[in-house]
């Protein structure tokens, strides 16, 4: 009898024992994130969305901040930039890197949270101490040009771009190309400027595009090609950047590197004065009235 007991006692402790560790496996918030990742790279947002849920539920930050981009760009749910700063904020608060620089995007333009360009560089600094390039790029663009309560410090910023650059960050590689274009705490280069623009430009960065078609109509740093300026500015123009609209129409308006135009100069210098650039109102207005005395 007392045999049976003890035989009796191991089977109860297996089945329990197997139940619990069935159960932690079941429910593990790695376990339910890996499974929605799997989703969210096949864009089946609808099956992602409730097992990133499940797994940010038990306060596993990388789950959290899926929840914040999917809110953020509307996958698989309605878009909501309130819920999009909650999750972040979530996430941010476990100290990941991407959640801290994403909260401070959302500081920096007031989605879902006050705009408070203080507290987006303060995610942005939280971000980039721990090596997230975006972050770098961005604090290193608040110190080049004194944004977000940041006084202008050249030094912080080219320390800054040059980490982001490396890492592959767009607005590093522009910001650095712009010290070195303008030789802000480094000997002024316009070979290494084209450099890091061209490597900007090449990722779809419409700053960078600008930039580069610029270097190419006034020959800085490479010979002077007004064909690949309106390459570059066209590029840049097409997605709604107004320096780039305005150089464009400039382009247009001279015959450079394009067949001389009004109607195209007129049209995206307007682009730009919509944008309330001051010297696109001021050259649409020169336009206008040269066009009105026949000009053109």
């Amino acid at each position: 009898m007392k045999k049976s007991y003890i035989i009796g006692a191991i089977t109860l402790l297996v089945v329990i024992g197997g139940s619990v560790a069935f159960y932690e496996y079941e429910h593990n918030p790695k376990i339910e994130y890996q499974k929605g990742l799997h989703y969210y790279k096949e864009k089946n947002y609808k099956k992602a969305f409730p097992l990133f849920k499940e797994s940010a539920k038990q306060n596993y930050a990388p789950a959290e901040a899926k929840l914040g981009y999917m809110y953020s760009d509307g996958l698989g749910v309605s878009k909501d930039d309130d819920k999009a700063a909650y999750w972040f904020k979530k996430a941010a608060k476990q100290r990941l890197a991407e959640a801290e620089y994403n909260l401070g995007v959302m500081y920096a333009e007031g989605l879902g949270v006050p705009q408070d360009y203080s507290k987006a560089a303060y995610w942005y600094k939280k971000a980039a101490e721990q090596g997230y390039g975006p972050a770098e790029g961005n604090l290193g663009y608040m110190y080049l040009f004194g944004k977000g309560g940041l006084s202008k410090d050249y030094q912080k910023a080219l320390y800054w771009t040059k980490k982001a650059a490396h890492q592959g960050d767009a607005l590093g590689e522009t910001a650095l190309g712009y010290m070195y274009q303008h030789g802000l705490e480094v000997t002024q280069d316009y070979n290494k400027a084209v450099y890091w623009y061209k490597k900007a430009a090449e990722q779809g960065y419409k700053k960078a595009e600008n930039n580069l078609g610029v270097m190419y109509a006034k020959g800085l740093g490479v010979p002077q090609d007004y064909s690949k300026a309106v390459y570059w500015l066209k590029k840049a123009a097409e997605q709604g950047y107004g320096p780039a609209e305005g150089n464009l129409g400039y382009m247009y308006e001279h015959g450079w590197g394009v067949p001389q135009d009004y109607n195209k100069a007129i049209y995206w210098t307007k682009k730009a004065a919509e944008q309330g650039y001051a010297l696109a109102k001021a050259n649409l207005e020169y336009l206008e009235l040269a066009h009105l005395f026949g000009g053109y």
